[in-house]
């Protein structure tokens, strides 16, 4: 699993406050990164005897091209004088570029921080003169996050979509959990059980991503996960060895071979 894509359509726009308790299970589901689209027409058909407005309601078609729109909004977070927020990264503080409009809309959490900002920097403003001008580019701090990976979250947020890897998954699940994106938050633990199945060496490089974001309640989740992960394939190597101990008197009795080494001996035991 390379890529992570929304189902959501980012043309289409609803109130942040219409959520209702029926869908919520536990705490972490919340306010999702995009909206559901609507499969239905986009005119609906009802008990008329006008024909006429009945064959142009039937006649309707519900086209959606999402793609360009997507790449189109991407490339948005490469221009600043496009964007009028713009987060510092970390203790560098790396600056990464975004839309306030798309992103409040995609994200409750990220609603109200920017509209928290926005009421601290009108104060500060007011209180230092009332005649100064109130800057139309938003700044804020974060210092939480590896600069690539929150852009990487930016992006999300604003697109639907990101490439997952085993060295972003972390800092990617971390800021799906803070900031409500749903489908991105299942995309990454999908991501992480294909990693432990596979085998492939991804856990060592999870594993220390996890380390990096140790602060965060996310990511102490999944080192819990990796660490069960870790002991029960040692249990079941362990479980496994005596059979493969007990076939090597058989073998070295009919066959003429010499001793194994020391390394072979280390790994049998």
């Amino acid at each position: 699993m390379e890529k992570s894509d929304s189902k959501a359509l980012l043309v289409q726009n609803d109130e942040l406050d219409i959520l209702t308790t029926e869908n919520i299970d536990n705490d972490d589901v919340g306010f999702s990164s995009g909206y559901e689209s609507n499969p239905e027409s986009l005119l609906e058909v009802g008990d008329s005897s006008d024909q006429e407005s009945d064959y142009k309601a039937k006649d309707a078609v519900n086209y959606n091209s999402t793609s360009a729109l997507c790449e189109q909004l991407k490339y948005i977070l490469s221009m600043p004088e496009l964007c009028d927020v713009t987060f510092l990264v970390g203790p560098t503080k790396v600056p990464v570029h975004g839309v306030k409009a798309i992103l409040g809309t995609r994200s409750r959490v990220m609603y109200q921080l920017i509209l928290q900002k926005q009421k601290e920097e009108e104060e500060n403003k007011s209180k230092k003169s009332r005649k100064s001008r109130i800057s139309s580019r938003l700044v804020i701090d974060v210092k939480k996050y590896e600069p690539e990976d929150f852009r990487k979250i930016v992006q999300f947020i604003h697109c639907g979509a990101v490439d997952v890897t085993a060295k972003n998954v972390t800092g990617l699940l971390c800021g799906a959990s803070q900031f409500k994106l749903m489908d991105l938050k299942v995309a990454c633990w999908d991501f992480i059980k294909r990693c432990f199945k596979s085998e492939n060496g991804s856990i060592a490089a999870i594993r220390k991503g996890a380390h990096q974001y140790s602060h965060h309640k996310t990511a102490g989740k999944l080192l819990s996960k990796i660490s069960k992960h870790i002991e029960q394939a040692s249990q079941e190597t362990t479980s496994a060895s005596p059979s493969s101990i007990s076939s090597t008197p058989a073998v070295s009795s009919s066959v003429s071979s010499p001793p194994p080494s020391p390394s072979r001996l280390t790994t049998t035991v």
